[in-house]
């Protein structure tokens, strides 16, 4: 059985020797009472951890890592700035099935802000040369990223959320954006859409090259023209959706489809495609790459393709169990995706 160690909130944290001279016991017979060993009997077990909950009692935790070689900490990196998306709803749904998995191992989670003004290897390094961490999830992964190549040179067990082109066989966890974008394309050409545009928001995370691609060879497929002012890269958010919006628009052929990968960037292409007098779905149809819930307010209602982000956060901690066992065991999962039909899809009113 695991020991749980309470604080109350407002109490000065006592130590074991605090513990053990308010008991009139030994600080043996307190540390073998706190951690359930059968050479004591259950009424001083019950009274050591009534006086612990009632004094405050805070283990030494640096103390028992030493002893055992193990934090029981497992730490996430996330990055953040100016252009960041991930810190979202998205995110805390991926937190929290994450939790839900390590929790069940007696894990806890530690989240490390990365900030734009730091070295790319600050936090990683921290965590990893110091034995801060038994295990770290690293997110917004490059097509080639040096943090995989370094925790595969340093052994250290990871899993990352994304896939990249570095570290070779390593753990991971990934939407399926192929799929949604090969599905999408598939719905817009049957419905008889020949202009297929894509807008994207800039950055080199892995996925935005995955979605370029399948977009590419989605057309090639079927056909369709590879028109390069049909792919839009433009800042996160709302005001990179319209620029990009605006953009489509002055086409001499404009798109009468549009793909668009980012939440925040779908509201500001609604807004500019409203401004110039045109409805979404009626006069151009948008479909959403894995938004997250802030793309619904919008009306008419977006049609999305979704994945489940808290079995995502659970799979992701999966997939660190198995890589911090012994012997290891590598994961690499691509997570399902499902539509969501809205009204923003409809057959072209003209080709």
């Amino acid at each position: 059985m695991a020991t749980v160690y309470f604080a109350l909130e407002g109490a000065e944290l006592v130590g074991i020797r605090d513990l053990a001279r308010h008991l009139s016991i030994s600080i043996g017979t307190v540390s073998r009472a706190l951690n359930d060993k059968i050479d004591v009997n259950s009424e001083t077990r019950i009274r050591v951890r009534e006086a612990a909950t009632r004094l405050g009692y805070s283990p030494n935790q640096s103390g028992r890592s030493l002893r055992r070689g193990k934090t029981d900490l497992v730490g996430i990196i996330v990055p953040v700035g100016s252009d960041n998306t991930l810190i979202n709803m998205v995110f805390l749904s991926v937190l929290d099935g994450l939790r839900r998995k390590l929790s069940e191992r007696r894990l806890d989670l530690a989240i490390f802000l990365h900030g734009e003004d730091e070295d790319g290897f600050g936090s990683l390094r921290r965590l990893t040369e110091r034995g801060l961490v038994d295990g770290v999830i690293i997110s917004n992964t490059l097509q080639l990223d040096p943090r995989i190549d370094y925790l595969v040179k340093m052994h250290r067990p990871f899993v990352a959320f994304g896939r990249s082109l570095s570290g070779g066989d390593h753990s991971w966890v990934d939407p399926d954006f192929v799929k949604a974008v090969e599905a999408s394309i598939e719905r817009l050409a049957g419905l008889g859409h020949r202009r297929i545009a894509l807008m994207l928001p800039d950055g080199q995370t892995h996925y935005l090259h995955l979605i370029l691609k399948a977009y590419r060879d989605a057309l090639r497929r079927r056909g369709l023209a590879l028109d390069a002012a049909f792919v839009q890269r433009r800042a996160a958010g709302e005001n990179g959706g319209y620029l990009a919006g605006e953009s489509f628009l002055g086409a001499e052929k404009p798109p009468t489809a549009i793909l668009v990968s980012e939440a925040m960037q779908s509201l500001g292409l609604y807004r500019k495609l409203n401004e110039a007098g045109l409805q979404p779905g009626r006069d151009i149809s948008i479909i959403g790459i894995l938004p997250e819930e802030r793309a619904q307010i919008l009306a008419p209602k977006l049609t999305t393709y979704q994945t489940d982000w808290t079995a995502i956060g659970v799979r992701l901690g999966e997939a660190l169990i198995a890589a911090m066992a012994r012997p290891a065991r590598v994961i690499q999962s691509i997570m399902p995706v499902a539509l969501r039909a809205g009204e923003s899809v409809h057959s072209p009113s003209e080709t």
